[in-house]
């Protein structure tokens, strides 16, 4: 029997020492790709940094705990306080008998403001790259086979970096692209998207090509 209990507490000191050794782990930080298919020749490719961190969770331990109550009964048979004895009555409940830490981790994730687009046009693909990291905030959907790109600048439009719509007289850019051409329209002061609007005063977002 004391052979097993050994064990088990030796057991228990091997599971607390390596829950404190991984709490003790720096953040690990990884780059990974997400790429989403918007048609059927073209795909949309946006990297993001993820962070894991470690941290220790306490929870508390639970068990049957035992409350014991002296008191002394007097009989009082032959006057007050005569004929006494002591007694003791008892309570079971539930307590905390102590704490267990767990090991844990937690990842986030940061995508990149940035789209990689590729077209495949059966013997070449091009590869186009959208960087709007000090432009805006972007968005992207399908629209007639083709992959659309909403973007709304955090000089005119953007909440806090992040896309809220292109109402209001925000400034907003959109690529149009397809299979076999890329189109660009503006937006500032009015409420649909042309080709040219003088209204447009802020830098145009590039469209670079990064090679096939």
């Amino acid at each position: 029997m004391k052979k097993i209990n050994l064990f088990v507490l030796m057991f228990v000191i091997v599971v607390l020492l390596m829950a404190t050794a991984l709490s003790q782990i720096s953040p690990i930080t990884s780059v990974v790709s997400k790429t989403s298919q918007a048609t059927p020749t073209i795909s949309i490719e946006q990297q993001e940094t993820c962070t894991t961190s470690f941290y220790d969770e306490i929870q508390p331990l639970y068990g049957d705990c035992t409350y014991y109550n002296n008191y002394t009964l007097c009989l009082n048979t032959s006057g007050s306080n005569t004929a006494c004895s002591p007694q003791q009555s008892t309570w079971n409940f539930q307590c905390k008998t102590g704490e267990i830490t767990f090991a844990r981790n937690l990842t986030e994730c940061k995508p990149h403001d940035k789209f990689i687009v590729s077209i495949n046009k059966g013997a070449v693909v091009e590869k186009k790259e959208i960087d709007f990291s000090q432009w805006g905030a972007c968005i992207q959907n399908t629209e007639n086979n083709c992959l659309i790109v909403t973007c709304v600048s955090n000089e005119d439009g953007a909440f806090k970096g992040q896309f809220t719509d292109c109402k209001g007289g925000k400034s907003c850019q959109k690529f149009e692209i397809c299979d076999n051409k890329v189109r660009v329209f503006y937006k500032n002061s009015r409420e649909d998207f042309v080709e040219e609007d003088p209204t447009f005063y802020l830098s145009k977002l590039a469209l670079m090509e990064v090679g096939k």
